[in-house]
């Protein structure tokens, strides 16, 4: 009885090495799918084909009617090169009223 108790359990540690293993090329390719969701989204992002300086200005007259944090925060959360893209348009921060701030 102990060598199939030693048996089973020399099994186990094969099978959790193997899926050790597969957790990692799993994890690999879950990389590999977000980066080329990225790559997809830039392509696909309009705005991310424009000169900065043209994309930023593009806010500053959108935020010329509505100059409040409810804008801001949802330019903020539209994708990750708006977000850049409004924290490093200085102008877009210095118009904001109080308005919305929760």
């Amino acid at each position: 009885m102990s060598s199939s108790v030693h048996e089973l359990r020399v099994r186990i540690g094969a099978v959790e090495d193997v899926i050790e293993r597969q957790q990692e090329v799993l994890r690999d390719l879950e990389r590999q799918r977000s980066n080329i969701q990225t790559e997809l989204n830039a392509l696909l992002d309009p705005m991310a084909r424009l000169p900065p300086e043209i994309s930023s200005e593009i806010l500053l007259q959108s935020m010329s009617t509505t100059r409040t944090w409810d804008f801001m925060n949802t330019v903020l959360r539209v994708c990750r090169s708006w977000h850049d893209l409004a924290l490093a348009t200085p102008s877009l921060w210095s118009t904001i009223t109080d308005r919305g701030i929760p």
